[in-house]
């Protein structure tokens, strides 16, 4: 089905809107611009000024790739302006990150978020090939309220710090965040580590919109630093990565901060291979964390599946994915679980696999299903739901 065209670009295109004027106008209500199709469908119009000789396309997180998938339909140019479009038909309760690529005449190539639409706060993440993206979100899009309050209120402060750890024989940093409030020594206040931290992570923020609208206890927020490539070692089921944070970050920040020492009142918290940490070191570590937050999680999974091609492929063997594995093994543990996961990314059947799991086990669990990929622009909000379970206000 070939798409409409967007009711302004038909304006910019016959002249009654100069480019300045259509430009006032994205400015104005926001791009991309979005029309209603049908039911449950819209078309979205994102525009670029890319400069002449100059190929745009557009890359979404959603898709089967970890991070931007390519759609490969060149931006259409407006004839008698520098101005580029490109409509695409789509559900209408999506909400997603996205980049433009430019492909200069000889080749050279750079992504760049939608000029349009600049980045928005806590953009910028661990993970790089995430960071820095634009962000769409569609009429019918679930609303992610504690993220707009923290996106509109100041940075909280931030404490720095540096662990070394003899366990792994190395050091990161660590930056811890108070709520809001005034407390004593013997406060013993309920935290949350996230894997995967940043300075500029949105939890902190998230967290302090929650208590001022007094929704949640007041919660430590603890960001860990990931080290470059060895996240790729660490973060996958790694015994010593789990004792690390057991044996040194917890005592360690306990010995600093007025923190709890109830495992209920612990919570580990990541995405995707962080998800897939949080997970495993909850099961094998339950009188520490008492709670777990998996976020879009790996659970798919194990060191020893590998993918062959033509004749290697007759000696590929699948083994059930370590997460689901080990808690299909272990008696059930006390610990809560939190897990989300979009619907269009393709991890979401090992998702829905170890929720299976989950509630088969008896354990105290909440799973919930977002319009969208492996993506930061739904887990900085739904992070929000995630402490509203771990640590609501009435369980005081």
């Amino acid at each position: 089905m070939s798409p409409t065209i967007n009711p302004f670009v038909e304006k910019l295109l016959t002249g009654e809107w100069s480019p300045e004027r259509f430009k006032r106008h994205l400015k104005e209500m926001g791009a991309p611009l979005v029309e209603e199709a049908s039911a449950g469908e819209v078309e979205v119009t994102f525009v670029d000024e890319p400069g002449d000789d100059t190929t745009v396309t557009i890359s979404v997180v959603i898709g089967p790739r970890i991070g931007l998938n390519a759609i490969d339909t060149e931006f259409s140019a407006v004839p008698g302006t520098p101005l580029r479009t490109l409509t695409l038909r789509m559900r209408s309760d999506l909400r997603f990150s996205y980049v433009f690529t430019r492909r200069g005449p000889k080749g050279e190539e750079e992504q760049v978020p939608d000029p349009f639409n600049p980045p928005p706060r806590f953009s910028e993440c661990a993970v790089e090939r995430f960071s820095g993206a634009s962000v769409t979100v569609l009429p019918d899009a679930a609303p992610l309220p504690g993220l707009d309050e923290a996106e509109a209120q100041p940075a909280p402060a931030i404490d720095t710090a540096v662990l070394a750890s003899e366990i792994l024989g190395n050091e990161r940093r660590i930056w811890v965040s108070m709520p809001p409030g005034e407390f004593s020594d013997r406060s013993a206040l309920p935290f949350v580590i996230h894997l995967d931290g940043t300075p500029d992570h949105s939890a902190p923020s998230v967290r302090d919109a929650l208590v001022r609208a007094g929704l949640i206890r007041p919660c430590v927020v603890v960001l860990l630093e990931s080290l470059g490539l060895q996240r790729y070692a660490e973060l996958l089921c790694d015994p010593a990565f789990s004792r690390m944070l057991v044996e040194e970050l917890v005592p360690w920040l306990r010995d600093r901060y007025p923190l709890s020492t109830d495992p209920c009142d612990v919570a580990l918290a990541g995405e995707s291979y962080g998800g897939l940490c949080a997970g495993w070191t909850t099961l094998h570590h339950p009188t520490t964390f008492g709670n777990a937050i998996l976020q879009s999680p790996s659970c798919g999974y194990h060191p020893d599946l590998t993918w062959g091609t033509g004749a290697g492929e007759l000696l590929r063997r699948s083994p059930v994915p370590t997460l689901i594995a080990d808690f299909l093994a272990a008696e059930t543990a006390p610990v809560r679980v939190f897990h989300d996961v979009g619907e269009l990314e393709g991890s979401i059947t090992h998702s829905r696999w170890m929720d299976h799991v989950l509630t088969e086990k008896g354990y105290d669990t909440r799973y919930r299903e977002f319009a969208g990929g492996h993506d930061y622009a739904w887990w900085r909000g739904l992070f929000a739901d995630a402490l509203l379970w771990c640590f609501p206000r009435h369980a005081e």
